[in-house]
Formats: structure tokens, C-alpha cells, sequence
């Protein structure tokens, strides 16, 4: 923490030509204002952790994981996408104990705490070291719920685990459950007014990940602001109504930063088609669809899923679990009622 502080009162800052109305990215005053913030916010003292936080040695590789016990009657497995973390499901976690035997979550392999894979990497392969450490932990039997990267991934354990897996829940669902055409109209909308201002992100992203990581793994400002663009994409608007919370943003960068994790957690976007696809296995599907930054369509959904609930809200955006937890909650719980859990 003495290293970041350090490292953003030394930051260099830009020079940038005069703003001519036209967006190019994140605002200058805007980033000033969160870099500000942050540095008050790591002058705070340290508030005790939540949680029986654990790393587990699934066939050699470091799974983090933390653990919330609860008074439900199954446990739920929570995964989450780029450029979130498990923090983004920090204002669910005491509803959540009220639903569920255990809530865990889980850093994706790659992301955070969680141990790079070597070599040749899929979705399926992080979905069979989830649905192991779910096992280690004790759990024959569970929910997975998964948002953005987390949607696939969550998806693929189903596909993996169908004996184990009760069923799937997904929010900002990607690939398996995205539009396809303007036969899902609100979602295709959505969807191409999001491509069409995110070109140049997803395309560095998956192209060149490897280059991009040192500048993000370099500076702290530079992730931070790599991370606000995106969030600005979904949300809109970065001001002090920005749903997220400047809280869970700026301690998910600093999770990123001091992990230097931001080249091995976009790797997910270098994946070719076939690193990505997951075969459905009947598992009982649920998707919740948000206002903003929600890209799910419900025939895709029907059609690549055993699709048994569907769940649209006009608000909330991209991280349910942050701007819409009371809506995250009640879809999840209905959800559960219907596959029969909690009878």
C-alpha cells in the first residue's frame, strides 16, 4: 500500500491538447478527482477483512477463494468478469447468507489472487479447476451464478458438472446467451451502440494484451483509468451517482495493480472461438437483463440454454450486484425456489 501511495503522488500526468468537445476517452478532471480520491482512500486505516479468505492448490494452481457461511439450504458459487473482481459482489454477500448454506466467492484463474495458467488455456479448463475447488471445499451440490466473463464461465461449469451443478444464473450474459440479430431488438441495440463506442478498447484488448499489460501493470493510474473507460462505456455518467461505488473501484484497481494481474485476466479476450465455447448440458438456466451495458437476448438464451427463468429490469447496468443488488437478490431467489433447493 506504501508503494502505490508512493507511486501516484509521483504521477506523471499527460499533456493533452485542448478538449474540443468530442470524447476521447476518460476526462482529465475526472480522472484528477478518482486519483485524489485514492490516494485519501489509502491513507484510511484498514478495516479488518470479511470472510475465510483461502488459496487452494487445485492440480498445482492457486484458486482464491472466500467464504461466507449462511443459514440456506445450498451453497452458491459467484464469478465474475473483466475488469471487476470478487469485491464486486461485496454488497450482496449479507443478503446472500440468507439464501444460501455457503456463499463462496472465486477469482477467476488469472484474475487477482488467483494463479496464472501456463501454456494453452480455455474456459473449460477454468471451469473444471472452479467446479474442483468447489468440491475441495466440501460442496457435491450447487449454484453457480455468474456476470460479463463470469456468464461463460459459470455456463461452462454447468456444461462440465451437470451432476453437481443445481443450476446457472447469469447477469450481462456473453457469449451462449448474447444477441445475435435485431431479433432480440432492445438487446442488439444495446449491444451495437456499445461496439460501436468500444471498438478500440475490445480490440487492444484482444489483440495486443501482452503490451498493453505493462503499462497497466506499470502504473497505477494508467489501470485505474483503463478500468474507468470501460466502466464509463457500461454505465454512462462517472459522477457521484455512478453506481458502482467509488469504494469497490478503487479497491478493485488496487487489487489489480498490486497484483500486476491486468495482461493474465485479459487473456480471456485473446481466446479463440473454440477456447470459449461450452456444450449445454441441460442445466437449469436463469438470465437476469439490466438497463444499461446488458447484452443478453432471450432467444439466444433460450436457444444455447435450458432456459427456466428469465428476468428483465429497465435499470441497473453491466454490475448488477453493485448498482441493483436488491433486483440481484430477488431474481436469485425466485431462481432458487424454482429448481426446488429451498423446498
Amino acid at each position: 500500500m506504501e508503494a502505490l501511495g508512493r507511486r501516484l503522488s509521483e504521477t506523471r500526468w499527460p499533456v493533452l491538447p485542448p478538449a474540443d468537445g468530442r470524447a476521447r476517452g476518460v476526462t482529465a478532471s475526472t480522472v484528477e478527482r478518482f486519483v485524489s480520491e485514492w490516494e485519501r482512500w489509502l491513507a484510511q486505516p484498514r478495516q479488518p477483512g470479511l470472510g475465510d479468505h483461502d488459496i487452494l492448490d487445485i492440480d498445482g494452481r492457486g484458486v482464491h477463494v472466500a467464504r461466507f457461511p449462511g443459514s440456506g439450504h445450498v451453497p452458491i458459487l459467484l464469478l465474475h468478469g473483466w475488469p471487476t473482481s470478487f469485491l464486486a459482489f461485496h454488497r450482496v454477500i449479507e443478503p446472500l447468507r440468507a439464501l444460501a448454506s455457503e456463499v463462496v466467492l472465486a477469482s477467476l484463474p488469472g484474475f487477482g489472487t488467483s494463479q496464472a495458467a501456463l501454456g494453452a488455456w480455455s474456459v473449460a479448463d477454468s471451469a473444471r479447476l472452479l467446479a474442483d475447488a468447489m468440491a475441495a471445499l466440501g460442496h457435491d451440490r450447487f449454484i453457480v451464478h455468474g456476470q460479463d466473463w463470469g456468464s461463460v464461465v459459470a455456463r461452462a461449469v454447468g456444461a462440465i458438472a451437470p451432476d453437481r451443478v443445481i443450476g446457472v444464473h447469469v447477469s450481462a450474459g456473453l457469449k451462449g446467451f448474447m444477441a445475435e440479430d435485431a431479433s432480440d431488438e432492445s438487446a442488439w441495440t444495446r449491444l451495437r451502440e456499445f461496439l460501436a463506442g468500444s471498438g478500440g478498447y475490445l480490440h487492444l484488448q484482444s489483440r495486443r494484451p501482452d503490451s498493453l499489460a505493462y503499462a497497466l501493470s506499470d502504473s497505477p493510474v494508467g489501470l485505474l483509468v483503463w478500468q474507468l473507460d470501460k466502466y464509463q462505456l457500461w454505465q454512462g455518467d462517472l459522477g457521484d451517482g455512478f453506481g458502482l461505488g467509488t469504494d469497490f473501484i478503487l479497491a478493485n484497481a488496487t487489487l489489480y495493480w498490486l497484483t500486476g494481474s491486468a495482461g493474465s485476466s485479459m487473456r480471456i479476450y485473446s481466446m479463440d472461438s473454440a477456447e470459449v465455447d461450452a456444450v449445454t448440458a441441460g442445466v437449469p438456466t436463469a438470465v437476469s437483463v439490466f438497463g444499461s451495458g446488458d447484452f443478453a437476448g432471450r432467444e439466444v438464451s433460450a436457444r444455447e440454454n435450458n432456459l427456466v427463468a428469465w428476468y428483465a429490469h429497465d435499470g441497473g447496468g453491466h454490475v448488477a450486484s453493485l448498482d441493483s443488488a436488491t433486483e440481484f437478490i430477488t431474481d436469485l431467489d425466485d431462481f432458487i425456489n424454482r429448481v426446488g433447493v429451498n423446498a
